[in-house]
């Protein structure tokens, strides 16, 4: 499967290196997304979707345990095989979904 990062994206991974994030904590949700681990997704992780959004936009915590306020946000292109990380941050970053 191949990921892409929107330019959003991007920017709010910087801003969080910035404020000293565990960026690994990140990589290994990303991991999990990649290899389908639904159960661990939705048990560690509060996997959800966010209603009223077309294409289907999923949001997970990346770290309960250390900020459950912590965010990612994306969506996968079937079609192409794309995991596509569109926002990562708070849950204001919801507010701000880039959808394309």
């Amino acid at each position: 499967m191949k990921i892409e990062q929107v330019p959003t994206f991007k920017r709010n991974v910087k801003k969080l290196k910035r404020k000293h994030y565990d960026i690994e904590r990140l990589k290994k949700v990303v991991k999990l997304i990649v290899e389908n681990d639904v159960d661990e997704l939705k048990r560690k992780h509060k996997l959800g979707i966010i209603k009223g959004t077309h294409p289907t936009v999923w949001h997970v915590h990346v770290d309960r345990s250390y900020n459950d306020d912590w965010v990612l946000c994306y969506r996968i292109e079937n079609e192409r095989l794309v995991l596509l990380l569109l926002t990562t941050g708070s849950h204001e970053v919801l507010k701000h979904i880039p959808y394309n």
